[in-house]
């Protein structure tokens, strides 16, 4: 019964066009494509959250320009130079997986984009997950099964990753 109730809801989306494809949605910020990452359109990963805040802190924090560093072509923000050096010295740990984009969208086959408040901590490593109005991916992910959902996310995630 949930995968059935798990499968209508992932045709309705993609039928109603609440599930976004690598084109955006009018109420996400413009992206930008760096090989495969998902960039708000300054160019910044997770929209300039950072990516050791979740880790360190367990919430989303914001991290500012001064604490800048790349990694591989994609820019992240810190919190401090103490989060921007951890990430330097283990960077594997703290992207986020999919380039950055929605985990449950990879599990379905898609490149959702993402609201970076919405996360989950699995395995070690950072997922995050699209928000709007009509679609709270993270909901929808706690509702399946995750192991199937990860196993999906990493095999579509081989195809598309540039």
């Amino acid at each position: 019964m949930k995968s059935a109730l798990f499968a209508s809801i992932v045709s309705l989306l993609t039928l109603s066009g609440c599930a976004t494809s690598a084109m955006g949605d009018m109420n996400q910020p413009s992206r930008a494509y760096h090989g495969s990452a998902n960039l708000a359109s300054a160019g910044v990963a997770l929209e300039g959250y950072c990516p050791v805040a979740y880790f360190a802190v367990g919430k989303p924090v914001r991290g500012l320009a001064d604490y800048a560093t790349d990694h591989e072509g994609v820019t992240y923000h810190f919190v401090s130079a103490d989060a921007r050096d951890e990430f330097r010295a283990r960077p594997t740990r703290y992207v986020p997986q999919y380039g950055g984009w929605c985990a449950f969208g990879m599990s379905v086959g898609d490149k959702f984009p993402v609201d970076p408040t919405r996360f989950s901590i699995v395995n070690d490593r950072l997922l995050v997950f699209l928000r709007n109005s009509q679609v709270d991916a993270l909901k929808l992910w706690n509702d399946g099964n995750e192991s199937e959902n990860l196993q999906k996310a990493a095999e579509h995630w081989r195809k598309v990753r540039g």
